[in-house]
């Protein structure tokens, strides 16, 4: 009798202690030590939420074999609820570059969990510059919440030194505020001294007001941008203006965008402040008996708002109207070239023509072409 109480005890000794906890402990557990590594996540989660505290002895071990997958990020929010946001940071180092950035992109997006931006202000401290150049940022163009704004501004700071960084930083502060930022954008471009910070801080705009994302163009964004641009562009530096003149393009000001070209070329004005450009039409002809060429110039104004590469497209219907003394059997293409900046005077635009002709002789040395100055044309 003894000897068979004594066996009992020893066998009762080696059974497993029962879990702790409520009673599905025992089967989430079981569950999590048997779930491969595609399922892992789900089945952490699924022990999180039957019991946190056998959750949190359970991920060290949990959190070293779960894979990415969309059971594993809705995991990670759950740890992060948790305090486990080390646990997290270390999970995310061992991803793949695009499971990372989709899963950072993706926990932007659930910044209404307030354990999300917490997660991300832990993530930028603990991280330092590996925050930045681990693009963890990137997932905060997509979280409205104070604490994202602040860690954005912190970077606007800490990555001045990196072109790249800064300009990507600027823009995700732009998109997470949107309309909001403009006040920012202004004041931060006001202040800026370099000169192509200067234009990532214009281009900045674009994003505010929604260009290129999912919900699309807000136009009031866009006019208040556009505004903001309008006023700051008589102090802003030629790079930036040129930088305004496409932003306000993505706006949808159109005039607004031709409107800087008086900016950018202030200094080449007439003093009635606008800008002239030199003309230069030439045909080479073949015909029955030999080769020759005409050439037409002129000079064209406008106000101010027409820009270089432009100049071309808009005269068009003025050199239509040119009449070309060729005979009739000659035949041949019709070349319009405009000056590459403004013409400040007169001698500018006789040195564009002549350096016309020079480059016209170099291609055909046996032509001598014939050449017709034409009235100014206005634009």
């Amino acid at each position: 009798m003894f000897f068979l109480l004594t066996a009992n005890l020893a066998l009762a000794a080696k059974k497993p202690a029962a879990p702790v906890g409520p009673p599905c402990v025992a089967g989430t557990l079981s569950a999590l030590v048997e779930a491969s590594p595609a399922v892992a996540g789900k089945a952490w989660l699924e022990l999180a939420n039957c019991d946190a505290a056998a959750a949190r002895t359970a991920a060290p071990d949990a959190w070293k074999r779960i894979i990415a997958g969309p059971g594993a990020d809705a995991a990670a929010v759950k740890a992060m609820e948790l305090g486990l946001g080390e646990a997290v940071r270390t999970w995310v180092d061992t991803l793949q570059p695009d499971e990372k950035s989709s899963f950072i992109s993706g926990l932007g997006a659930q910044c209404t969990n307030a354990a999300v931006p917490a997660f991300f202000a832990e993530s930028a401290a603990a991280l330092g510059d590996k925050f930045w150049g681990g693009r963890w940022y990137a997932g905060l163009a997509g979280c409205q919440a104070p604490a994202a704004v602040t860690i954005l501004e912190g970077g606007l700071v800490s990555q001045r030194s990196d072109r790249s960084r800064f300009k990507a930083v600027l823009e995700t502060l732009s998109r997470n505020q949107g309309k909001d930022a403009l006040p920012r954008l202004e004041q931060g471009l006001s202040a800026e001294s370099d000169a192509e910070l200067a234009s990532y801080w214009v281009g900045a705009f674009a994003d505010a007001a929604g260009v290129g994302s999912i919900g699309g163009l807000d136009v009031a964004a866009a006019d208040a941008a556009a505004g903001s641009i309008r006023t700051l562009a008589p102090k802003l530096p030629p790079l930036s203006l040129e930088t305004a003149r496409t932003t306000l393009l993505a706006l949808k000001h159109e005039a607004d965008s031709d409107a800087m070209a008086a900016e950018r070329y202030r200094e080449l004005q007439q003093l009635d402040g606008t800008l002239s450009y030199g003309l230069y039409v030439k045909k080479v002809a073949t015909c029955k008996k030999d080769t020759r060429a005409e050439v037409h110039t002129a000079l064209v104004t406008n106000a101010g708002r027409t820009w270089p590469d432009q100049v071309v497209a808009r005269a068009q219907p003025a050199v239509a109207q040119y009449k070309w003394h060729l005979p009739k059997d000659c035949t041949g293409e019709v070349v319009v070239v405009a000056s590459k900046l403004p013409l400040l005077d007169k001698a500018a635009f006789v040195a564009f023509v002549t350096e016309q002709d020079q480059e016209l002789q170099k291609k055909n040395p046996a032509l001598k072409a014939k050449a017709f100055g034409e009235a100014p044309i206005a634009l």
